[in-house]
């Protein structure tokens, strides 16, 4: 294609393109250009031969099913703007749920929060930026993902905590008030760790052996020695695992364990309170 102005670029895509919506065409020429939606469309700037390579290139690889969040490496979640790239998982609305449900638990009084496995820092970082008083540990066992996490705290004016560790290897006993995570729950036998998206996603974190319970077992596990008395662990996993985590969570000595439905209605999270006295 030769040298165009913004909508043509659009337009003609729109006809050729079979992933591509219009508005992932737009949102990579905005990333392209570095403009919104109200100058591409108000001043329809033309786009040099250079800046439609790139475009073709970034539409190329969407139409292969790449997450649009990696093509611009940027996603919003909760209240953040997320930078994200193809070493952290892309985060999801479906996470939020945690978010929603630890706010809702506890008031701003000071607590020590960790967000064990925090990959973009997206689940961490939310809760630092509506409760600055609370004390939020990120742990992650890659050090590329705690890069990432670190880039967001700084992007999003927060003050958290990293930490390099398998889990909870790293942390004492009864140190927290509040542990929450998002795991790797799929089964490594589910087709749809091949499927487009997730198929450009870090396996590491979205697959876990003993059908997907593995990590969860071994979180709740360790997470039953390292809260306080009273603490809470909220853990995200499959649409169809509910009944087994909480019979997990019983079996390490939690009360009060509660399902809560994501967006679609699936029980998506389990929360679970330990009571040591």
């Amino acid at each position: 294609m030769n040298d165009c102005r913004a909508s043509q670029l659009v337009n003609s895509f729109i006809q050729s393109c079979s992933i591509c919506s219009r508005l992932d065409i737009e949102l990579l020429v905005m990333h392209v250009l570095e403009i919104d939606k109200n100058i591409l469309y108000r001043d329809d700037p033309f786009l040099t031969s250079q800046e439609l390579e790139k475009i073709e290139k970034l539409i190329e690889r969407r139409e292969t099913g790449e997450p649009l969040a990696y093509l611009t490496h940027n996603i919003g979640f909760w209240n953040l703007d997320l930078y994200v790239n193809r070493t952290v998982l892309v985060p999801r609305p479906e996470t939020e749920v945690l978010v929603q449900n630890v706010l809702d638990s506890f008031n701003s009084e000071r607590i020590a929060v960790l967000d064990l496995g925090t990959g973009s820092g997206a689940i961490g970082i939310s809760l630092a930026k509506d409760r600055p008083d609370w004390l939020v540990t990120c742990s992650d066992i890659s050090l590329d993902a705690l890069k990432v996490a670190s880039i967001n705290m700084s992007r999003n004016s927060t003050n958290v905590q990293f930490v390099n560790t398998d889990w909870l290897n790293s942390f004492k006993p009864k140190h927290f008030d509040v542990i929450v995570t998002n795991p790797p729950y799929i089964n490594s036998s589910d087709p749809r760790i091949f499927s487009d998206g997730l198929k450009y996603e870090p396996i590491e974190a979205l697959v876990s052996d003993s059908e997907g319970l593995g990590d969860i077992k071994k979180i709740i596990q360790q997470g039953s020695k390292m809260l306080k008395d009273k603490g809470c662990l909220f853990l995200e996993h499959g649409y169809d695992q509910s009944d087994k985590v909480v019979d997990i969570f019983k079996s390490y000595g939690f009360s009060g364990i509660k399902s809560l439905k994501d967006l679609n209605g699936h029980n998506r999270v389990c929360v679970g309170q330990l009571n040591k006295c």
